[in-house]
């Protein structure tokens, strides 16, 4: 009898296995299993290199499945499980289907949430369960910076994971390297920023925080068996706002938030499961390669304009002004901080060519003028880029309106008073302050609704309105128009798409148990007009985005982000332009002086970002001084070796000996350049491999910090691995790598 038991026993475990089989997909180097309720339940890695008990599925916050899971295996080799979800309190309902397909370098699931009866929204989580292993498992994400707990940071790690700035570290100013994995800690990070709440809106947000991703993704390592997974969201995804945990004992969960479920519009979300080498470089190159329409510019000429820059009204009038300095210090590019706009949304008035308005600046200024103040750079061989704004409007705003500002006839003069156009015109493009949050009870019902004040009382818009958004791209054709030797626009202030219009719907947002209109929405929208418009006339769009979300980028070409000068900014700005010009915003010339100029500069070379330099003029941010300008004439030749550059996300493609110094490499026009920096001896050995290009005659030169002359490197190399012996000074040397000849 007991052996009957046991055979039957036997046959009905033999029966669950061969059942569960028959639920995997497989990719190149990714096996996965399912159990029969759809949720994946072992991922095998690397042919069987790594097999963990990974669980792995997508649920509705207070919602269960109701009733049995249909399973579905396609012609194609996928499969998909559909599910009927409830939530009991709100009492509603959707179907569910997620749909894994198999392609050659991960496991996808799209998965599709389709609702039934009235409207409703709750959190949607993707969670994987990942059971660590002490002193192996590791985790990396585009971060800020890495959260980790210190007391389960082996050795090795304290010293690459200090951190880096001023010795107060005020202000948040001070850098921990980002390209560290590290082990799972209790953690929260939030997509971009933190998500808006009534009672937490964070008005003016500043991208300082650690606890920041700017890419949807995160991987895990087997540091000791050299395998890793990558959880990927995709970019095109519509999501609103999202939130990335994971706990200490390995769950990682990624909460897409705000999304409204309904029988009118199917929410569709994918992500994807890659397989590869314990490398950060292999989810960004697989990022990249799926996606590149988010990394690389439409217009390549934005990567000519690598290189420090400014934010300044210094209209190259002045005969004391030395062009070959500005050169050396790697100067290439201003964003015209002079104002030239009458009010913040009227760039170019409805003016004739050569017809004075009076600007914000105060004096006088015509649009010819404007197109000669971007000549003078163009002829000395620098660029400009003006001013853009989509979320803010006006100067001296007035609220609540007069009964003469509304629905005042346009007499052609319109335009010059802020309050008259806006009320006539753009009302309903005014971003409302949401009714919780008005405090005044006289306007808690008021017809025109309570704005968002911001700089110089002007007020925050909604780009999605349409006779705003008009108003805006005829605004973005005159500038194509008019000043020809402008090379683009700047638009500033990302950090209002975290908003959402409560009189606006976008189809697609829910946000406090109502439909509203997300202003992430609204710019995606506008985005690819604006793109058109821009693009088609060979200019580029830069953007100073404080929301570091990599879906905003799509059209745009570069950022220059006016917080680089704390290291938390300068991180995510850097993993958003892998493929584009980075550029960043030095405060004050007190930062560098405190951080020390070695320090400060060396942090940038290795993320591939080119800080503010000192310009005359210069609007909040760096102007010149005696001592700082020699810091940046020393680092100008290190620096003009990043121009055009790319990463170079080849597996372990290069490290250096002992961790004694950081290093990266980043392709540019004729070879490499390789940043050896905060190095802790005089020479560093750093090791190269997976660069195919190079033969075996190699041109390779180190620039260090201060010296008028490259150094020539030492080499040598077996066919796989190219081993340089790089010498550095202040800790420092930019090294040029090519083959000899070209």
């Amino acid at each position: 009898m007991k052996r009957k038991i046991i055979l039957i026993s036997l046959c009905l475990f033999i029966f669950k296995v061969n059942s569960n089989a028959g639920n995997q997909l497989k990719s190149k180097d990714l096996i996965v299993s399912f159990s029969d309720q759809g949720v994946i339940t072992s991922v095998r890695l690397f042919n069987g290199k790594v097999v963990k008990p990974v669980s792995i599925s997508t649920t509705l916050q207070g919602c269960r499945t109701k009733g049995l899971v249909r399973t579905s295996k396609k012609a194609d080799g996928s499969i998909e499980f559909e599910k009927t979800i409830v939530n009991d309190s709100l009492n509603v309902s959707c179907i569910i289907t997620e749909h894994y397909i198999p392609t050659p370098h991960s496991i996808r699931c799209e998965l599709t949430i389709k609702g039934k009866g009235r409207p409703w929204g709750t959190r949607i989580d993707t969670k994987m369960n990942y059971p660590e292993s002490a002193d192996e498992t590791k985790i990396w994400t585009t971060w800020g910076a890495p959260q980790f707990d210190s007391l389960k940071v082996q050795q090795s790690l304290k010293h690459v994971l200090t951190k880096i700035g001023p010795p107060a570290f005020d202000r948040a100013h001070y850098w921990v390297d980002p390209l560290i994995p590290v082990p799972f800690k209790n953690a929260t990070y939030f997509y971009g920023a933190p998500y808006f709440q009534y009672d937490d809106m964070a008005v003016g947000f500043i991208p300082a925080q650690e606890n920041l991703i700017c890419i949807p993704l995160i991987s895990v390592f087997e540091e000791n068996k050299d395998a890793g997974l990558t959880l990927a969201l995709s970019p095109k995804d519509n999501i609103i706002d999202l939130t990335l945990k994971t706990t200490a004992d390995g769950t990682i969960t990624f909460s897409r938030l705000h999304n409204r479920i309904s029988a009118q519009n199917t929410l569709k979300f994918s992500f994807d499961l890659i397989a590869h080498q314990s490398d950060w470089r292999c989810s960004l190159a697989w990022m990249k390669n799926t996606y590149p329409e988010f990394f690389i510019p439409k217009n390549p000429l934005a990567n000519q304009m690598g290189g420090t820059a400014a934010y300044s009204s210094y209209s190259m009038e002045s005969m004391n002004f030395d062009v070959e300095k500005m050169k050396r210090m790697a100067f290439t590019v201003n964003w015209q901080a002079s104002f030239d706009f009458p009010y913040m949304g009227m760039y170019l008035p409805p003016v004739q060519r050569n017809e004075k308005w009076k600007r914000f600046g105060g004096d006088l200024i015509t649009i010819a003028g404007m197109d000669d103040f971007a000549k003078k750079y163009r002829e000395k061989g620098f660029y400009v880029l003006n001013y853009f704004n989509v979320t803010e409007f006006g100067a001296k705003v007035i609220y609540p309106p007069t009964s003469a500002m509304i629905n005042k006839p346009d007499d052609g003069l319109l335009w010059k008073d802020c309050n008259d156009i806006l009320y006539s015109k753009f009302e309903k493009g005014i971003l409302p302050m949401p009714e919780k949050s008005i405090k005044d009870p006289k306007f808690k019902d008021a017809k025109v609704p309570v704005p968002y004040y911001t700089w110089e009382n002007g007020i925050a818009m909604d780009c999605g309105d349409s006779t705003y958004s008009g108003f805006l791209l005829g605004q973005a054709r005159r500038h194509v128009q008019e000043i020809p030797n402008s090379f683009g626009i700047c638009i500033d202030r990302f950090d209002w798409f975290r908003m959402f219009n409560e009189r606006g719907d976008d189809g697609i947002s829910w946000f406090e148990g109502k439909p509203v209109r997300s202003l992430v929405s609204s710019w995606k929208k506008l985005s690819p007009k604006l793109s058109s418009i821009m693009h088609g006339a060979n200019k580029v769009i830069f953007a100073n985005n404080h929301y570091k979300r990599i879906d905003l980028l799509s059209d745009v070409d570069g950022l220059f982000d006016e917080f680089t000068y704390c290291g938390n900014a300068l991180n995510l700005t850097a993993f958003m332009c892998i493929d584009k010009t980075a550029l960043g915003w030095t405060d004050n010339a007190e930062t560098v002086r405190k951080e020390g100029g070695d320090s400060f500069f060396q942090k940038y070379l290795y993320m591939g970002v080119f800080p503010m330099c000192p310009f005359p003029n210069n609007d909040h941010s760096i102007t010149q001084a005696p001592d700082v300008d020699k810091l940046y004439l020393d680092y100008g030749p290190l620096m003009k070796l990043m121009r055009g550059r790319e990463w170079v996300l080849n597996t372990h493609v290069v490290n250096a000996k002992d961790q004694m110094a950081r290093v990266n490499i980043f392709k540019i026009k004729g070879g490499y350049s390789i940043p050896v920096v905060y190095a802790r001896k005089d020479s560093i050995e750093v090791y190269l491999t997976d660069l195919t290009e190079l033969k075996d005659q190699l041109s390779c030169q180190a620039w260090h910090p201060g010296s008028e002359n490259p150094v020539d490197v030492k080499y040598k190399t077996d066919g796989k691995t190219i081993t340089l012996t790089v010498p550095v000074k202040r800790g420092c040397a930019m090294v040029y790598l090519g083959n000899r000849n070209k």
